[in-house]
């Protein structure tokens, strides 16, 4: 079983790159409210994007199953560094052409393709490399949606407006699927 959990609330940090951005006190609490919900599912390995943000989620869903999260660097977020701060009216038009153009740059360093294949490749190891196990891989946004879409046959924008901060989606085969907030 795959588990992907969205990171928790990050603090936002203008001057500082978002891939760079730690948990604010709320994001911690996120991930100790999304760890108890997934005591349910036994998991057995915890992987995380390099981000802080993820990383710090990560040790905590880890921690409470006795576990020690290791790190993948393909699991990380859509590139988007280099982009100004905006506000989130800016931000989600962005992420709408993002989805809607897959093949072109028009958001951060990568297009949504070259995202995807990066995240694809990545979990296509860490369940070869944990077979039989619920593996958890502690994500983002928007390359938990290019993946989700893709793999389950969503729409990409209504469903990345679901995934709230913390949130897991639980995927047991493409048919049978649902997502978990904290």
């Amino acid at each position: 079983m795959l588990i992907l959990v969205k990171h928790g609330a990050p603090r936002l940090e203008p001057g500082t790159p978002p891939s760079q951005w730690t948990l604010a006190p709320e994001g911690r609490d996120q991930a100790e409210r999304i760890a108890g919900k997934l005591a349910d599912f036994s998991p057995s390995a915890v992987v995380s994007s390099l981000e802080p943000k993820a990383i710090e989620t990560a040790a905590v869903i880890a921690g409470a199953f006795g576990l020690v999260a290791e790190l993948d660097a393909g699991l990380g977020e859509q590139r988007n560094d280099e982009g100004p701060f905006t506000d989130a009216v800016r931000f989600q038009a962005a992420v709408g052409q993002m989805f809607a153009r897959p093949r072109d740059v028009v958001m951060g360093e990568e297009s949504a393709d070259e995202a995807h294949a990066r995240f694809a490749g990545a979990l296509e190891r860490q369940l070869a490399a944990h077979p039989s196990q619920t593996l958890v891989a502690v994500t983002h946004g928007r390359v938990m949606t290019l993946w989700a879409s893709r793999r389950l046959g969503l729409d990409p924008m209504p469903f990345w407006r679901t995934l709230t901060l913390g949130a897991a989606l639980v995927v047991a085969t493409d048919a049978e699927w649902r997502v978990i907030d904290p």
